[in-house]
């Protein structure tokens, strides 16, 4: 089975690299930021604001960033350049209290945050609360398993020939309790889930959204989705 799971890995990142449609970041921000409250969830680990400050450069009337690590001091430093107003909030998503503190927005960017979780639908439910019009989320994911739509693969307590398999995905990343065991002090830094394309999508579903767009491949996805008339 796991040699079949190789040639499942190798596929997918060879179809990726092929036929992956890549998501436009900065065009989607300066799309869809003018005129409208922008909130950038999962703002701060190794962009340091970056998508905020672009939502509030392309014509946001306000821009919310939340991260449950402190602001950097790249930031920080990047704030006072700016003379920004970005208001940033530090605190964990899945607490109901932090998301009410972020308050709703018109347009929400979530990137590299529903992986990272133990409880993605939490997550994307928290997600639906805060959002007006539309909803930005990028996530890693795994290869379609052929013939098991919306499947996940959960990563701690894996063994660690099967992990070596997952990290073929992705050579020579680090990716926490993938190419590393896990340990729960990790945290949020862990990959928690696996998580296919079709999962993805029925998360969003079952949370409340309907698709509008999607971009990437096998191994990454960002969709555009808006909250469904109802819930």
């Amino acid at each position: 089975m796991r040699s079949l799971a190789r040639v499942w890995i190798l596929v997918a990142r060879m179809r990726q690299r092929l036929t992956g449609r890549p998501a436009p970041r900065a065009e989607l921000v300066r799309r869809h930021a003018p005129g409208r409250t922008f909130a950038d969830i999962g703002c701060m680990w190794n962009v340091n604001g970056q998508i905020a400050f672009l939502a509030e450069q392309s014509g946001a009337t306000s821009v919310t960033g939340l991260d449950i690590m402190p602001a950097t001091a790249e930031y920080e430093a990047e704030h006072a350049r700016r003379c920004s107003k970005v208001r940033f909030v530090e605190g964990d998503l899945h607490d109901p209290d932090v998301a009410s503190e972020v308050g709703e927005h018109d347009v929400v960017w979530c990137s590299g945050v529903l992986y990272h979780s133990p409880n993605p639908l939490l997550v994307l439910e928290r997600l639906h609360a805060i959002t007006r019009e539309l909803l930005i989320l990028a996530t890693e994911t795994i290869p379609e398993v052929p013939g098991l739509a919306q499947a996940c693969v959960f990563f701690p307590g894996l063994p660690s020939a099967d992990r070596r398999v997952h990290s073929m995905a992705r050579p020579g990343s680090l990716a926490l309790g993938v190419s590393t065991p896990f340990e729960r002090n990790q945290s949020y830094g862990a990959w928690w889930w696996g998580i296919t394309p079709s999962a993805v999508r029925g998360m969003l579903r079952a949370s409340g959204f309907e698709l509008v767009e999607e971009y990437g491949g096998r191994l990454h996805l960002t969709v555009i989705a808006r909250p469904r008339a109802g819930g």
